[in-house]
């Protein structure tokens, strides 16, 4: 389980809420970690949560998401694009090197790699709105009081 503390500041229905959260140590390791902020102080993000424990704005709370989602979101996200240009450059190289009057097979092999991950990237975007958000979004587990709150912030390694 992977979990993080944070501060809703906004109600999306009765069961989402969204919880601004500070960038933890687990952050400085993460490949979208200049994506992942807001603000110029580059040290929180916005993140939509499940909200069936009916916390409110203004909340302190505890969010957790389960490793396995975060590992398959993780291999959607990098390695199928990775696996489409490799899968591409090799097409094209392959369609290259049979053409004897063609194009070289480096830059064949280039193109229809970029083309490739281009379509890999759209297979994403158009794949994951077919899955519900709700399956691998993070979920709120516990309200915190004040204490428990400061003591998270104290040892959150920022």
């Amino acid at each position: 389980m992977i979990e993080e503390t944070g501060t809703i500041v906004e109600l999306k229905g009765k069961q989402v809420a969204v919880v601004l959260c500070k960038k933890s140590s687990f952050c400085k390791h993460c490949a979208s970690m200049e994506a992942c902020q807001i603000g110029n102080d580059n040290s929180s993000r916005l993140i939509e949560v499940h909200n069936f424990i009916g916390a409110q704005i203004g909340d302190e709370v505890k969010i957790a998401t389960s490793t396995r989602s975060f590992l398959q979101s993780s291999f959607v996200l990098y390695l199928v694009p990775v696996m489409f240009l490799v899968l591409g450059a090799s097409l094209g190289q392959l369609i290259g090197e049979r053409l004897h009057n063609g194009p070289d097979p480096n830059l064949l092999a280039a193109l229809v790699g970029v083309g490739f991950l281009v379509g890999g990237l759209l297979c994403i975007k158009v794949g994951t709105k077919s899955i519900k958000s709700e399956d691998f979004m993070p979920r709120i587990t516990e309200v915190l009081t004040s204490a428990e709150a400061f003591s998270k912030d104290m040892g959150h390694g920022n």
